[in-house]
């Protein structure tokens, strides 16, 4: 690569005048070379050999660029294209794979020029490709919320990898686990290897593993009586890790225990912690120094300050959508008097000299929300704390309405916190002013708060000494949350500590992928749960095989599983399963760099998955019918009785006469030959009925009576003539008849049907069919008679409508006029309709029942 990067010039010129030259070369041949290689057997020869050279070289790279073994190699230019007629190219089934190969190379060789760019060995001469490759200036972009609050994203272009400079590796697979970072173990009670497996496992993979990094030695003992503990000193946590690591095996995943576990469990607090003091004020923010530590020699000026300080404020900047675990970019500490701003990314090999104040138990550190800055600690650096104050803690036991640190700096210092920088690219450098000012912020005015909430603990423990905090109609309930009575003036700011230290004890474990159960943090499982996304079978198998292809693709490149394939690029692939290159990048848009670089690798991972799903469906429909289907027992048709001769040839015959010919359906199967004897007794039997019904043998002879088969007539109400049919004498029952009437049509024309009466019945014959009952005799319509007397048209009189009105308004008049009224004969109409229904009464009349008049 190095030689490479230093003729980078040469080696481009040299490849662009190669093609340069096979291109003209190409162009000048004829376009009828089948003619020339007829014509001379030495071109032939040549041309021959050409053209398989060049298709080994294309097979070659084909081969590196395309996974799928079955779509190569290319025999001919057939398998590319056909000329289909002569002069008109089509494309053939090898088109699309080759493409798709070449395109794949192009990304590769994108991606790998891109990096050869950003190394410092590449000189090139135009000042446009010197700038190629360096970081842009950072960019502010403001992001609206729907909370008061807007936040500022600050990034950049091309910046590089940081953690390509590591000089230690990073270490992503999921079947090793964390090994500490440390060499030697500062403040210690109990040495480095306590804890460790013992001479049992001298041979194991952890045994060897950890004696090649000089961790510890395999058969280390555990220390003398003048360093241990007993073993029921250890937390339950520690005593399990050993017990799991006992039964460790190759390629399994454990945690190594807590090297600081016996300290932190054990911790003395210096006695100032349990007294109240004055709270120091902090500096005024422009009076304060400050540095930004990025060298070694300012890391040693920094120490020898924060050893003489008893406590000391701390935070990190962490980074984690560039890389698989993420990694701190900025560690700030404050004192009293003095704010640092240390360079993790420059320093980050360096950083485990804070040992020697981190680890001393007699110094102090406040931290707000301390649970992932333990872990990211000893991951990056091997630094472990001791003697940890969280403030976050704090304000819980204080019951505070809020625990934010801005909350804490709003109440406590009247410091309003811009939060804004909360989505910052950490990695700039060099670091923005404004990102600087915000890192500083989180620790300056640390410990005054630190001052604060410590003599308001002690406050509230004197003053609730004795009282019960349980019941909710106290006065003083509220003030603590977690002590049902304080028992001690101290119980509080215990409660506080004893809290940090479970937070201090936490320790780093490497997230492993479990394929089978999608169990697990970054799980499959846990996150089909929350997009609560329907999938058919087939495409749950695909969502399963592109999530652990992001997982592992993110473990191998150091990218967040977000950068490779976002969570709705991944649904909407496992949803529309394409089998294609065009057709999985037009769903991912904007396309992420390593989904274009192996869009290829995605495409036979879908095709793979789509063909194994569909093989176990075909064996899971195969089981299902290979299974025998269960039999209801309880109504099984039951054998007939073997004294029963009529059912017994009835049964024997009508399967032949199903599979014969049915007068119903017609001709339903092939039938038996007519010669064979269940032929002839089945024609026999369906010359004399239609419809048989196996009777017992003892009916058959004749030895038992027979029940009357009588249609039930329909209820309706009794009435004279029902009483006397009633008290009628049962005639006596008869013997079965199987009715003539029955006979199978024949091929004249039938007679014209006869109605049939009551008296026609014969009831005791086996009424068949409910459809057949007895005809009513039809009621005879009366007609009304009207008797009017006809007269003729000529004598009828028309009607004086006039004289009529006017007697009629004459004697109205009259009567009016007599009691001293005017007569107005539209008056009472009027009167009539204005008159409203009253309010006070409801409408029920079935029409109008919506109505109502009712307030």
């Amino acid at each position: 690569m190095e030689a490479f990067v230093e003729n980078f010039d040469s080696a481009l010129a040299g490849a662009f005048g190669a093609l340069v030259k096979a291109t003209k070369v190409a162009g000048r041949l004829p376009s009828d070379v089948a003619f020339h290689r007829t014509l001379d057997e030495s071109v032939d020869q040549r041309l021959s050999r050409t053209s398989d050279r060049v298709l080994d070289m294309g097979n070659t790279l084909w081969t590196r660029a395309q996974p799928d073994p079955s779509l190569l190699p290319i025999d001919s230019i057939d398998d590319v294209a056909l000329e289909q007629p002569p002069g008109q190219w089509q494309f053939a089934p090898g088109f699309r794979p080759v493409v798709d190969a070449i395109d794949t190379l192009l990304e590769k060789i994108d991606v790998g020029l891109d990096e050869v760019l950003k190394t410092s060995a590449h000189h090139m001469r135009s000042q446009a490709a010197r700038q190629m490759g360096r970081q842009s200036a950072p960019l502010v972009t403001t992001v609206k919320t729907n909370t008061r609050a807007d936040y500022k994203l600050v990034h950049a272009q091309n910046i590089p990898r940081p953690q390509l400079a590591f000089k230690d590796a990073v270490d992503n697979s999921p079947n090793t686990p964390f090994v500490w970072k440390i060499r030697n173990k500062v403040h210690a009670k109990v040495p480095l290897d306590y804890g460790l497996p013992s001479a049992s496992l001298a041979d194991s993979p952890l045994g060897h593993h950890l004696h090649a990094l000089g961790i510890a030695r395999p058969g280390a003992t555990p220390p003398s009586s003048g360093h241990s503990t007993p073993r029921a000193a250890r937390s339950a946590d520690v005593a399990q890790g050993i017990d799991s690591m006992s039964a460790l095996e190759a390629g399994s995943l454990a945690a190594l225990p807590h090297p600081y576990e016996y300290e932190i469990s054990h911790i003395e607090y210096p006695s100032w912690v349990y007294e109240a003091a004055q709270p120091q004020p902090p500096v005024e923010w422009e009076k304060t120094p400050f540095e930004f530590v990025d060298t070694e020699e300012q890391l040693q000026a920094m120490m020898a300050h924060l050893l003489e300080a008893r406590e000391l404020a701390i935070d990190l900047e962490h980074h984690d959508y560039r890389s698989y675990q993420g990694f701190t970019c900025l560690v700030q500490l404050s004192t009293r008097t003095r704010d640092y701003v240390v360079d993790a990314l420059a320093l980050r090999s360096e950083l485990a000299v804070l040992n020697e104040v981190t680890a001393d138990p007699a110094k102090i550190k406040v931290f707000h929300g301390a649970e992932s800055d333990i872990v990211w600690l000893q991951r990056d650096f091997g630094v472990y704390v001791v003697g940890l104050f969280d403030t976050y803690h704090a304000s819980h036991v204080l019951n505070m309405p809020h625990h934010s640190l801005a909350h804490l700096l709003q109440t406590y210092c009247s410091y309003k916190a811009d939060k804004k920088y909360q989505l910052a690219d950490w990695r700039i450098r060099p670091v923005p002013s404004e990102m600087l000012l915000y890192a500083r912020a989180d620790t300056h005015f640390l410990l005054h708060i630190f001052d604060r909430m410590r003599n308001t603990l002690l406050e509230r423990g004197r003053q609730l000494l004795g009282k019960d905090l349980s019941s909710p109609d106290q006065e003083h309930f509220g003030l603590l949350a977690g002590l049902e009575q304080v028992t001690s003036a101290l119980q509080p700011l215990e409660l506080a500590l004893r809290r940090s230290e479970q937070t201090a004890l936490k320790k780093h474990v490497k997230e492993g992928y479990d394929a089978e159960n999608g169990l697990g943090f970054g799980g499959w499982a846990k996150l089909l749960k929350k997009w609560n996304h329907p999938f058919a079978p087939t495409q749950l198998a695909v969502f399963r095989a592109l999530h652990q292809w992001r997982d592992s693709c993110a473990r191998q490149e150091d990218e967040s599983v977000r950068y490779v394939l976002p969570n709705h690029m991944l649904f909407t692939i496992a949803d529309r399963m394409p089998l294609e290159t065009p057709a999985l990048l037009a769903l991912c848009q904007p396309t992420p760099p390593l989904v274009r670089l192996y869009a290829s690798d995605i495409t036979l991972l879908i095709k793979r998955e789509r063909q194994k799903a569909d093989a176990r469906m075909d064996e899971f429909r195969e089981m299902v019918q290979e299974t025998p289907r269960p039999v209801h027992t309880r109504f099984a048709q039951e054998q007939p009785d073997a004294s029963d001769v009529l059912s017994r040839e009835l049964l024997a015959g009508v399967d032949s006469m199903v599979a014969c010919k049915s007068r119903l359906f017609g001709s339903l199967a092939a039938g038996p030959a007519e010669d064979t004897e269940a032929f002839k007794k089945a024609r026999e039997i369906r010359g004399s009925m239609v419809l048989s019904v196996a009777m017992p043998a003892k009916v058959v002879s004749g030895g038992a009576e027979v029940p009357e088969f009588t249609k039930v007539p329909a209820k309706r109400t009794r009435g004279p003539a029902d009483s006397k049919k009633a008290q009628a004498p049962a005639e006596p029952p008869k013997m079965m008849v199987i009715s003539d009437a029955f006979q199978p049509p024949q091929t004249s024309k039938p007679p014209a049907k006869k109605r049939k009466t009551t008296e026609d019945l014969d009831l005791s014959k086996i009424a068949l069919s409910d459809d057949e009952t007895p005809d009513k005799p039809q009621k005879k319509k009366r007609t009304r008679k009207r008797n009017r007397d006809s007269t003729p048209k000529e004598k009828v009189e028309r009607f004086n409508y006039e004289a009529a009105g006017e007697d009629v308004i004459g004697e109205a008049t009259k009567k009016s006029e007599a009691k001293g009224k005017k007569f107005d004969p539209y008056a009472k109409a009027e009167s009539k309709f204005d008159k409203r229904p009253s309010r006070s009464r409801v409408n029920n009349k079935a029409g109008n029942r919506t109505m109502s008049y009712k307030k």
